[in-house]
């Protein structure tokens, strides 16, 4: 018998909203056990800024553009990068119960499994989609689709989207960079890497015909049957009702400060001639990785890790944190420690290794002795 799936269209949605509703789905599983298998499919109405669950929003996003300009700004509950989101995305959610075989454990596995709907239906509207390891898809080398996964309260989450058109221009203004140059250059960047549905196709299709086409595809992938609905269960309205206000809460916005807040206030000081704090930025495979830490005597005393990484389980940056205060500067150690919780936590972060965090600290410390 066909395994049948709830699918929620809701369409057009405050901006904040479409990042609280999979997170609610999720968080309504682990309190309840008549919540289905879901895919919600909605887009927003109004712009606004999005980053990942482990990045610190002062890092990436240019905060004073986005407040003179009433842009508000959202952390996902899953990982990637910060991004400038509006009408011109689709986003498809899908949150499937912990126990459920659809959707594959490893986080890879299931990015390559979820995508191959999104990707069958970009290419039946005339675009030579492809899958591109670790979470995205594109097509003559231009990133066509974004995604991010996690495990969610008692869901496994994937969200993604497919990219009708983007403003290009409001995205550069939203980023931090050192300089106008540097933005300029990312600006240039951007447009090279990012592809649109609407700069592939002359005659590009509306959102509703595509989104049919993606329903059906899902249905396919999955091999299961939807039941189609525009509203939730009371009892989950009441979840997103208070996931609006934890998101727009210091404490949600700030999650990664909140572990190290003295830490981030010693920043870039030379404290005495044994301690110092030091700051590395490393691109790995599967994401960027953000290091702050504090030596003493050659030995780490604090660290706090941010980037645009997707990590299973969330709390991957602080687990590593906590392995390494104390551990001696050096890449032999710093490996040992933190290869040591990816093995006994379980730890999955597609396309980010051990060595990666190993190389991120050495960007540094290759000029402390």
């Amino acid at each position: 018998m066909t395994e049948e799936w709830r699918l929620i269209e809701f369409d057009g949605l405050p901006g904040l909203e479409t990042q609280a509703v999979y997170h609610a789905v999720g968080l309504a599983m682990e309190r309840y056990d008549d919540i289905e298998n879901t895919i919600i499919i909605c887009w927003p109405e109004d712009p606004y800024v999005c980053v990942g669950y482990h990045q610190i929003i002062e890092e990436e996003v240019d905060t004073e553009y986005c407040r003179e300009n009433n842009i508000p700004i959202a952390r996902r509950p899953l990982g990637g990068g910060a991004v400038y989101l509006d009408s011109g995305q689709l986003f498809y959610q899908i949150i499937a119960r912990l126990d459920s075989k659809i959707l594959p454990q490893n986080v890879a596995e299931l990015y390559e499994k979820v995508l191959q709907a999104p990707i069958d239906t970009y290419r039946a509207i005339g675009i030579n989609a492809e899958y591109a390891p670790v979470n995205d898809i594109q097509a003559d080398g231009k990133k066509i689709s974004g995604n991010g996964a996690a495990e969610v309260g008692g869901g496994r989450m994937l969200s993604g989207n497919l990219i009708f058109d983007f403003n290009f221009d409001e995205m550069v203004k939203i980023l931090k960079v050192p300089n106008e140059k540097f933005r300029d250059k990312i600006a240039s960047s951007l447009r090279e890497r990012l592809g649109t549905i609407k700069g592939f196709l002359d005659n590009p299709p509306d959102k509703q015909s595509v989104k049919k086409i993606l329903i059906e595809n899902f249905e396919k992938v999955f091999g299961v049957k939807f039941r189609i609905t525009n509203k939730f269960l009371p009892k989950e309205q009441e979840i997103v009702d208070e996931l609006l206000k934890q998101h727009e809460s210091e404490e949600w916005l700030n999650i990664p400060l909140q572990r190290k807040t003295e830490l981030m206030e010693k920043r870039k000081v030379k404290i005495s001639t044994t301690t110092q704090i030091f700051e590395s930025v490393y691109k790995a495979p599967g994401g960027l990785i953000r290091i702050f830490f504090e030596v003493e005597d050659e030995y780490i005393k604090d660290v706090i890790i941010s980037g645009d990484f997707s990590a299973q389980p969330m709390n991957t940056p602080e687990l590593i944190e906590n392995a390494l205060i104390g551990t001696l500067v050096n890449p032999k150690h710093i490996y040992s420690k933190v290869a040591q919780v990816f093995d006994s936590e379980k730890i999955d972060i597609p396309g980010v290794t051990p060595e990666d965090f190993v190389k991120a600290f050495e960007l540094s410390v290759k000029d402390l002795f």
